[in-house]
């Protein structure tokens, strides 16, 4: 999986580092803020763009490491392969905030699990973005 020559895993892997952060960010402001969620329909299709990338990133990661023998980065692989169900748990809880804007205490239960996917997702975000960048720098 190459883009003019260079590993597409690098490249897609930023936009996963910088947009799963910002889409997390972003969510967690529509989830406390009562009045933004009626526009809450755009914080679900960027989440849906965030997942569908770390899914690729994931994908050429595999790529990536087969083809360097399956050694390298072991850790990040591992933790790159669980990246994609964080994305996808911000994409849930931005629809469930989405769908139950109107109705106070389901709305007040989807804020709240909003901002820990949030959290969670940064946090793992960082982690294997970290173990990644170690295992490159680090030879």
């Amino acid at each position: 999986m190459t883009i003019t020559g260079l590993p597409l895993h690098p490249l897609v892997v930023h936009a996963v580092v910088v947009l799963l952060p910002l889409m997390a960010l972003l969510t967690v402001l529509v989830a406390v803020r009562p009045a933004w969620r009626v526009k809450a329909w755009w914080v679900v299709v960027g989440n849906a763009l965030v997942a569908g990338a770390s899914l690729l990133a994931k994908e050429s990661g595999e790529s990536l490491q087969a083809s360097l023998g399956g050694q390298v980065a072991r850790e990040h692989g591992e933790l790159g392969e669980v990246l994609p169900w964080f994305a996808v748990a911000l994409l849930v809880t931005s629809a469930a905030l989405a769908l139950l804007r109107s109705r106070r205490t389901p709305a007040l239960v989807s804020a709240v699990v909003t901002v820990v996917a949030a959290v969670a997702a940064v946090w793992w975000t960082v982690r294997t973005g970290d173990s990644g960048a170690r295992a490159v720098w680090q030879r």
